[in-house]
């Protein structure tokens, strides 16, 4: 159910991008413009400027860029969606639908009423443990957890198997039929977690979604954790407990802890260790994993040092790799958990054990050799081989392929030999690729922009002026996606004059349809696209190299962008001609030597004749 284009309008035209950037970063006025440090990079200069009349921010450290909804997208790590709804909640929009659907309208109704009823019922488990049955506070208090952050998860209490909470949700008004929708009672409507300290578990915008409950009296017929049932809004494979309150900390210090358990979070957070999460109670699985990579690529396991968590460990270390990501490893002492460990130690020697046991994947494979006979090496080395063949990435996995030969005192190229044969063995038995969508590919700025930089800049003027910006062209005025358009399919007959990202391409190919089409476009139609990746890499592109104040008031004349946009655009076109030209002279100097035919000589001549055209009009030689 998509939002409806009237409620995105509305939101764009309410929200004031310094009232909404300033929740998150201490903006100071200065001039036209807003300055403040970098919420993306640690610096002491301000170089992150928000422009109210341009309603763009730009952060100069790093390089990003774009709009309200960019910035909750880039520091919030909000989907489009959220980040909408973040923006309509602020500002007290009604939110409304393009689908008219019934069932689906109910569906939505139905999921925001079992959220209200879930943080309804998260207030009466808070206000029990703290007012009522002090036995689970004492606990929690013996297990060394303050006051405040057991506030600060909202931790509660469930009171005994009775009817107390269908009693007060029905007094408040809210419809009991979502505690049985949502198992917190039973069908006799008494509590299901009777007797257990709660647990609340948040999404990412903070809403409770469910609950991971404990028992509180050890009975021998009662698991020691019972969790909400899976449901449309809970699906515990897909959330990690405590990823609201972590994310920012994650993102910051580009790494991320995952832990077994809630009051292992709890434990690190407690010691300012914040960069911490849970599985909540499952194995770490792909999606969660993915849901970190949305904050960084480095993740620490730590999981329990009994053969269950080694399992576990190994398992989770495949499946970052898997994701491109690079998994470290801590264990801790025998017979301690997170919990127990940061309770008995102070902060200095927890910091200390913590740099001195990390470990990469080979160091800790290699740690857990039973021993030095040939049977128990070679199988640490094949599960060595057997995680780097899961890297995709070629120079990481000859990186790793290299540590292991020094680590192992092996040969590289003995390793590089059984990675290839473990490598055919696993196409052999994978013989259809698995299919990958454009959602799975993350669309990376910086590292197109060291490779591309000529594709950038044609995809940022064709989304910045699109079709509203016109230029003289011979006398004649025409827009810049058309000159664009224009110059680029008049050679492609003669070069491939394709974009080398799959991306841009796409956006290329939407720009001609709608210029076809006879349809006026601008950035926020990118901006609001229903493609996902085009949202991405317009939010990254929007908005001008620099953002400049009021340089007029001192008499300083500034040559803006769009007063040479026919020469900007006309150098963009000719740099990005020029790389297609000299990669294809570079194939035809290699064909020459195996073939002199008049037709690869007449190319190879002519292609030469149009790269020294080119690079004097781009003023490079005389």
């Amino acid at each position: 159910m998509k939002i409806s284009k009237d409620t995105i309008e509305e939101i764009f035209n309410t929200a004031i991008i310094e009232e909404v950037i300033s929740e998150f970063v201490k903006l100071k006025k200065t001039g036209a413009n807003y300055k403040g440090l970098s919420p993306f990079n640690d610096e002491k200069t301000p170089s992150f400027v928000v422009s109210p009349s341009k309603e763009i921010w730009k952060d100069f450290s790093s390089g990003k860029g774009g709009n309200v909804i960019s910035f909750l997208m880039e520091h919030e790590q909000y989907t489009y969606p959220e980040s909408l709804l973040f923006l309509a909640k602020k500002y007290n929009i009604e939110v409304k639908y393009i689908e008219q659907d019934t069932k689906l309208q109910e569906k939505e109704n139905e999921r925001q009423a079992a959220i209200l009823v879930l943080n309804f019922v998260k207030n009466i488990f808070a206000k029990n443990l703290f007012n009522k049955d002090t036995l689970a506070l004492q606990y929690l208090n013996s297990r060394g957890f303050s006051n405040s952050i057991i506030q600060e998860f909202e931790v509660g209490y469930c009171s005994k198997r009775d009817s107390s909470l269908m009693d007060q949700t029905r007094k408040s008004q809210y419809n009991t039929k979502y505690l049985l929708k949502m198992r917190l009672i039973n069908e006799k409507g008494h509590n299901r977690f009777a007797g257990r300290i709660m647990f609340p578990i948040h999404g990412m915008t903070g809403e409770v979604l469910g609950f991971g409950g404990r028992v509180l009296e050890d009975k021998k017929k009662s698991v020691k954790y019972l969790n909400s049932d899976s449901s449309d809004l809970y699906q515990k494979s897909k959330i990690l407990y405590g990823m609201h309150l972590a994310k920012n900390h994650i993102k910051k210090l580009d790494f991320c802890y995952v832990v077994e358990g809630y009051t292992d979070v709890m434990a690190l957070f407690q010691i300012g260790i914040k960069n911490v999460v849970s599985s909540c109670g499952t194995a770490l699985t792909r999606d969660q994993i993915r849901l970190i990579h949305r904050f960084t690529d480095t993740i620490i396991i730590l999981f329990d040092s009994d053969q269950a968590g080694i399992n576990a460990t190994m398992k989770a270390i495949d499946l970052i790799l898997k994701e491109g990501m690079k998994p470290k490893i801590l264990q801790l002492p025998s017979n301690e958990d997170p919990a127990s460990f940061m309770t008995s130690h102070n902060t200095e020697k927890i910091n200390v054990y913590f740099q001195e046991n990390t470990l990469d994947f080979i160091d800790f494979k290699k740690k857990l050799t039973k021993s030095n006979e040939a049977e128990d090496l070679i199988d640490t080395t094949n599960s060595i081989i057997k995680s780097i063949s899961l890297i995709q990435d070629a120079i990481a996995q000859t990186f790793y392929l290299r540590q292991a030969s020094k680590k192992l005192e092996l040969k590289e190229v003995d390793l590089q030999n059984s990675l290839q044969t473990y490598l055919a063995e696993s196409n052999f038995k994978n013989k259809k690729k698995p299919i990958v969508s454009e959602s799975d590919i993350e669309f990376n700025i910086l590292s197109v922009q060291k490779k591309h930089a000529e594709e950038i800049q044609l995809i940022r003027l064709l989304i910045n002026y699109g079709s509203f910006t016109n230029i003289l062209v011979n006398n004649t005025s025409i827009s810049i996606a058309e000159f664009i358009i224009r110059e680029l399919q008049k050679d492609s007959k003669y070069l491939h004059l394709d974009f080398s990202f799959a991306l841009f391409n796409q956006i290329f190919q939407d720009i001609i349809d709608r210029i076809n089409n006879n349809q006026t476009f601008s950035a926020d139609d990118f901006i609001n696209h229903d493609n996902e990746q085009f949202r991405l890499v317009s939010a990254a592109l929007i908005g001008e190299t620099h953002l400049l104040g009021s340089w007029s008031e001192k008499d300083i004349i500034v040559v803006q962008e769009q007063d040479i946009l026919y020469k900007v655009t006309k150098e963009s076109i000719l740099r990005f001609k020029l790389k297609r030209i000299q990669s294809r002279i570079q194939y035809l100097l290699i064909k020459l030597k195996q073939d002199e035919s008049d037709d690869v000589v007449r190319e190879f001549s002519q292609l030469s004749k149009v790269e020294k055209k080119i690079q004097q009009n781009l003023g490079r030689i005389v």
